[in-house]
């Protein structure tokens, strides 16, 4: 027994270790990308000898921006100026910044809030200085630990010190069965990690093991197959929710705010549980996604809302009809066949839009400009969906051609917060104007957000204010009565 615990406790402080040196890891390849960005950043405004937050200087940072998409966004604050100055703008300089370390050759670590994150997550922003400007980039953050600590089963709370400083400490007030204390070699950082409750589950197992092995290998089996067991459980549902009809349509409009007049719709799955009553599509939708059963439903869905929506479409009551679409199931190559083959029969296939959802990354470049490229040789637009929450954003659109961006509920929600600027929502419609595409915004359900939104020039509104997502009768009544 005393063989097993020890064990137990030896593995559990190694994989805690791991996860520590994987976050000094990451942390030190973002240290070293940013010296780099610092570096050429003050040397472009030394070059133009730009020593406040000029349009000129704003011009230059977006140019970097999209030279070097891949990086983050760096921040210049000159010394004689108390704002920011980056390529999505201007703004205060935002309180309760500190400096924790610095060194001989000009570079430091600054701990701070960012006020323009969703959540305002804390923040390490690697500092540079010279005799005009500081620059700042960050290094760290509570998104990016907490993406590793995702992957660790575990993990349960951790306590990060920079320099001696407090900086991060979640979920440390347990009393866990190990913890590790690991101080980074090459950096100031200190990381605690403890166990969860997990961990506690797993010296239960072990137990367990010794006393009824031939039950616990059953049952270890059982956990090495519980991702096979959920996806087989998930997708006999989805099979059953096809067969007995279970899945169908509604449509969200989309309205033109300059004339008053509905510009198209979005096409909403939905799915009726037995009893009548509706599965919530968050509790699904990522699990759909990865099912085989996805490809048919696609071509299902595409089918379907031409044919409840062609008079409509044929008519021009209603411009463009959106179908979300995912990098997936593009990768998989029968979209573009399908739609041939729709158009071939009739079906008005130029009159489809398709947002490409980012909740997968692109694994194949030259399939996503294949299925651009044929879609607009059918006539079919290309939507960027959510437009920086999820994979890629900068890089989507850097290198794929869309003719119009989706601004996320999320950014429409921050608008009703008079203590939030919309410094996102301004740099996409500065992208948007840039490279000469359109911009909706989802989620709009106040006047006062509809009128900020019209003021930052994004026309183009979907949300509860001016309809939820309608079946295609009702839809037609919305029309008439608008």
């Amino acid at each position: 027994m005393a063989v097993s615990l020890g064990l137990s406790h030896y593995l559990l402080t190694r994989q805690l270790t791991d996860v520590a040196i994987k976050l000094e890891h990451e942390y030190g390849q973002r240290l070293i990308a940013a010296k780099s960005q610092m570096s050429e950043v003050l040397a472009m405004l030394q070059k133009k000898q730009e020593t406040h937050c000029s349009e000129e200087t704003i011009k230059l940072l977006k140019l970097k921006l999209f030279i070097q998409s891949d990086q983050p966004v760096p921040w210049v604050k000159f010394n004689d100026e108390n704002i920011i100055c980056s390529a999505i703008g201007r703004w205060p300089t935002p309180p309760g910044g500190k400096l924790l370390s610095s060194d001989i050759d000009g570079y430091g670590l600054v701990k701070a809030t960012n006020i323009n994150t969703i959540n305002k997550q804390k923040m390490i922003y690697a500092i540079a200085t010279d005799g005009a400007a500081k620059i700042f980039v960050p290094v760290q953050s509570t998104a990016a630990i907490n993406r590793v600590l995702a992957d660790c089963q575990m993990c349960g709370g951790i306590n990060i010190k920079v320099n001696g400083h407090d900086w991060v400490s979640q979920n440390t007030d347990a009393n866990p069965f190990a913890s590790i204390e690991y101080q980074a070699k090459d950096s100031q950082f200190n990381y605690t990690l403890i166990t969860n409750e997990s961990a506690r589950n797993l010296l239960w197992l072990t137990v367990f093991l010794l006393l009824m092995l031939p039950a616990a290998l059953l049952a270890s089996i059982g956990y090495l197959l519980r991702d096979r067991v959920i996806k087989f459980y998930w997708h006999r549902r989805f099979k059953s929710g096809l067969k007995r009809e279970a899945f169908s349509l509604a449509y969200q409009p989309i309205v033109d705010t300059k004339n008053e007049k509905i510009f198209g719709v979005e096409v909403l799955l939905r799915w009726r549980k037995k009893n009548g009553q509706w599965h919530k599509t968050s509790s699904y939708i990522k699990i759909l996604e990865q099912d085989s059963v996805m490809p048919l439903l696609t071509k299902w869905m595409i089918k379907t809302a031409l044919s409840e929506l062609k008079s409509l479409l044929k008519s021009n009551q209603i411009s463009r009809c959106s179908i979300n679409i995912s990098a997936k199931q593009i990768e998989q190559g029968q979209v573009l066949a399908y739609l041939q083959y729709l158009a071939n029969n009739g079906y008005p296939v130029d009159q489809l839009c398709f947002e490409l959802t980012e909740r997968q990354p692109v694994e194949s470049w030259q399939q996503m400009l294949e299925f651009i490229s044929g879609c607009k040789q059918l006539g079919c637009r290309i939507k960027l969906d959510d437009v920086g929450i999820g994979y890629g954003g900068g890089m989507l659109i850097q290198q794929l051609e869309f003719d119009c961006l989706k601004i996320n509920k999320a950014f429409t929600k921050l608008l009703s917060n008079e203590h939030n600027q919309p410094f996102v929502i301004r740099s996409y419609v500065a992208i948007a104007k840039e490279i000469n595409i359109s911009l909706i915004a989802e989620g709009v359900e106040t006047e006062e957000q509809a009128e900020l939104l019209k003021e930052l020039g994004v026309h183009l509104h979907q949300g509860w204010l001016y309809s939820k997502a309608l079946p295609a009768t009702e839809l037609r009544a919305y029309l008439l009565s608008h």
